[in-house]
């Protein structure tokens, strides 16, 4: 494998949250259990912040 090659492997692995199955399963886990927008704003919580466009 050529060190490109080796660089390119490696940036790949690092860019991600999931490294393997077992990790893919615990993740899937803990976000079947994550309430959604709706049900927060029913609980008059506020989800995550609202994005805007930045007017220029």
């Amino acid at each position: 494998m050529s060190n490109k090659d080796q660089n390119k492997e490696h940036n790949q692995s690092e860019n991600t949250m999931i490294r393997n199955m077992k990790d893919l399963h615990e993740q899937s886990k803990m976000m079947e259990h994550m309430r959604t927008n709706q049900e927060l704003e029913k609980d008059g919580k506020d989800p995550d912040p609202k994005q805007h466009k930045e007017e220029k």
